[in-house]
């Protein structure tokens, strides 16, 4: 492709909407389930006595990360 067709796609008007504060906040909040979730799968690992203070900290902060999702889609409803 040539510079001047690139140049020719800029300034067309053609943009992404930009996600609004509870969208972004959302897709933060699902990440970071994704990622407790694979900390608890990797914590199995773990010796017994590490492993289960472990995973009932991580069960406490999945339980609010899911509290702050259905908090947002309630709010977008």
């Amino acid at each position: 492709m040539s510079q001047h067709s690139e140049s020719n796609n800029v300034g067309e008007g053609w943009h992404r909407p930009q996600p609004t504060m509870a969208e972004s906040q959302l897709a933060e909040l699902r990440n970071m389930r994704v990622l407790l979730e694979e900390a608890r799968l990797l914590a199995r690992n773990l010796a017994y006595h590490r492993r289960a203070r472990l995973e009932a900290g991580l069960d406490l902060v999945l339980y609010d990360v899911d509290q702050q999702i259905e908090d947002l889609r309630a709010d977008r409803a």
